[in-house]
Formats: structure tokens, C-alpha cells, sequence
């Protein structure tokens, strides 16, 4: 490491954070492999749809770790992507994530009322 630069050179070629996080297109790929839609997969990892549209979109430049790690354990997934011994069973997983994700946002419709009326 050259003196007088704090590391940062070291930093800029292992890390190329150029407009945004490269993590975001390593997702993005794995998600392509499943072929399950944008708001499924958010739906599954307990995210609004528009998180992942944000971040896949070019929107949000820098998630959450909890963005991420969240992603991963909807694919099956640790966030270090190593696949866990069983795949999730998307066919089951999909209509019960959406169901919950409804039951959501009827909750903060209702919630939305009651501050209203205060």
C-alpha cells in the first residue's frame, strides 16, 4: 500500500463503486435466474415492491444489508449466496407471501384511517 493515500487506492480496485453499489447487479442476476417477477420476489423477502423496483431500476444507490439479506433468504439463500440445502417451493411460497403482503397493506390502510379520524 502506498503511503500517504490511507488505503484507498487498495479500496477503489477490490470495491468499484463507480454510480452504484455492485452488489445491486449480482442480485439482479440471481433474481434473473429464478424467474419469478420483480414483485414476487418482493413480496417473498417481506420488501415493497418498490424497494426492488428502486434498486434494480437505478433509483437506490446503496441498499440496506438488510435489503440484501432479506432478498436472500426469500431465494433460498444466505446473504453470502451460498444456496441452502432446499430450494424454496415457489409455487407454495408465492400466493402465501402475497396473501401476507395484502393482509399488509390492508393493515396500514386501516391504520391510515384511525390516524385520520384522531
Amino acid at each position: 500500500m502506498a503511503k500517504g493515500n490511507g488505503g484507498t487506492m487498495w479500496l477503489r480496485r477490490s470495491y468499484n463503486f463507480i454510480d452504484k453499489d455492485p452488489e445491486i447487479d449480482r442480485w439482479r442476476g440471481r433474481w434473473q435466474k429464478t424467474r419469478i417477477k420483480e414483485t414476487d420476489l418482493a413480496i417473498l423477502a417481506g420488501l415493497s415492491p418498490s424497494t426492488i423496483h428502486a434498486m434494480f431500476g437505478g433509483k437506490t444507490k446503496k441498499p440496506q444489508f438488510s435489503t440484501f439479506a432479506k432478498m436472500a433468504g426469500a431465494l433460498g439463500m444466505r446473504y453470502d449466496l451460498v444456496e441452502n440445502d432446499a430450494p424454496p417451493n415457489f409455487e407454495k411460497e408465492i400466493p402465501k407471501a402475497r396473501d401476507e403482503w395484502k393482509a399488509h397493506k390492508e393493515y396500514l390502510r386501516k391504520k391510515r384511517e384511525r390516524e385520520a379520524r384522531k
